[in-house]
């Protein structure tokens, strides 16, 4: 889990997405999930409406929102659900009610493309090229080990 707007280029943002590279260099199962803004749904915001792309990044409530414990249900489900493996995504809810089943969810997702670095639809802003050299390293040393 790391958060939305992590593509924006932010100190904070720019290690959370190192952490991300590094996870899917990794060669392990994995789901990436960028939870909104924790715990400000309107009431009929129950809906787990996922994005990719890294978009909306205001730094505000408006780039979406997701409450607790929809967020501790997505983590879990994408743990044993084969249609979440592989997968980065901005966590929101939208208005509606909470889906049932989680895996036409996942599902309607595509999967981050072998050998990317980073999720679908992100912003190509943080070059290879231009990252120090241990960043580099560490990127070098995760691939071969797998």
């Amino acid at each position: 889990m790391t958060t939305i707007g992590v593509t924006a280029l932010r100190d904070s943002s720019t290690w959370k997405r190192r952490g991300e590279r590094l996870v899917r260099a990794s060669g392990n199962e994995y789901t990436i999930v960028r939870p909104g803004w924790f715990d400000m749904n309107d009431d009929d915001q129950l809906a787990i409406a996922p994005r990719q792309g890294d978009s909306h990044q205001t730094g505000t409530p408006a780039d979406g929102v997701i409450a607790r414990s929809q967020i501790a249900r997505v983590l879990v489900d994408s743990l044993t659900n084969p249609d979440a493996a592989h997968k980065t995504f901005e966590l929101v809810a939208a208005r509606g009610l909470e889906q049932d089943d989680l895996r036409p969810v996942f599902a309607a997702l595509p999967a981050d493309p072998d050998g990317a670095l980073d999720g679908p639809g992100d912003v190509a802003n943080l070059a290879l090229e231009d990252e120090p050299a241990s960043v580099r390293a560490d990127l070098d040393r995760t691939r071969t080990q797998h």
